[in-house]
């Protein structure tokens, strides 16, 4: 498969720059500054609908049903790109995950990320679940 020369962006960047440039410019009549504005919810809804028509255009048998899911795929991608714009996320840094993977096993490396403990947006690490119903089993004192 010939690939682009790293010095010309190809469509996803091209359209990582618009979705950025909707974020800083939010026009009235543009979907994209829409969905931005509704935030996690309404770019979550729409990530959530793609997919499912992407599964379904997947098993559409035939070139026509090939054909309907690489445009499911596209709505999919650019509703993922809108949520990664959303998270202050960019293909550039997609990119250097997927290279941090490459030639690990998914087994390997997904049970290395179950290993790292669960933390909240501070950083700080959560209560174990063990810890936290231990917690809630121990009376209160009642208010009178």
């Amino acid at each position: 498969m010939p690939t682009e020369p790293r010095n010309v962006p190809g469509p996803l960047f091209k359209l990582e720059r618009t979705i950025a440039d909707r974020a800083a410019n939010p026009r009235e009549k543009s979907y994209t500054s829409q969905l931005l504005a509704g935030g996690l919810a309404k770019i979550g809804g729409k990530v959530t609908e793609e997919a499912a028509e992407v599964l379904e255009a997947a098993g559409e048998p035939g070139e026509e049903g090939r054909e309907h899911f690489i445009r499911e795929m596209a709505d999919l991608t650019y509703h993922l790109l809108v949520l990664m714009k959303h998270q202050n996320c960019t293909l550039t840094g997609l990119e250097t995950e997927l290279s941090r993977r490459f030639g690990v096993s998914g087994v390997v490396e997904k049970a290395a990320r179950k290993k790292k403990p669960a933390t909240t947006k501070k950083g700080v690490a959560k209560k174990s679940t063990t810890k936290a119903r231990a917690s809630e089993s121990k009376p209160r004192a009642r208010r009178a």
